[in-house]
């Protein structure tokens, strides 16, 4: 898995590519952890180059969501590929994060 980052004003934007799957999973957690210590996280996770999620990549999403939301933050993905956003809508996942076609309009509401 690839992953990189940048910051965008006040929102952490997180770029990934690849399987987000057992073996992937925790090097993302990781990486991502670390962007949202403080108060009032904001992170976006640009999910265009995901195009695999397993049990393992859903339970750190979950652990990202209830991070984010303990900080009194804001979550948001975009760029979700068809098959990706059927299993976050199977698991009810979808109903917990904004989701957002592309990346300006995420950005926009994060803001």
């Amino acid at each position: 898995m690839d992953v990189s980052e940048q910051q965008v004003g006040r929102v952490w934007v997180v770029t990934a590519r690849g399987r987000l799957d057992g073996a992937t999973s925790g090097q993302f957690a990781q990486r991502v952890e670390a962007l949202i210590t403080g108060n009032e996280p904001r992170l976006l996770v640009d999910f265009s180059g995901i195009d695999f999620v397993s049990s393992a990549g859903l339970r750190v999403v979950l652990a990202l969501v209830k991070k984010v939301k303990a900080g009194r933050g804001a979550l948001a993905l975009c760029g979700v590929q068809p098959a990706v956003r059927e299993v976050l809508e199977i698991t009810g996942f979808a109903g917990m994060i904004d989701i957002h076609p592309e990346r300006t309009a995420a950005l926009t509401a994060l803001s």
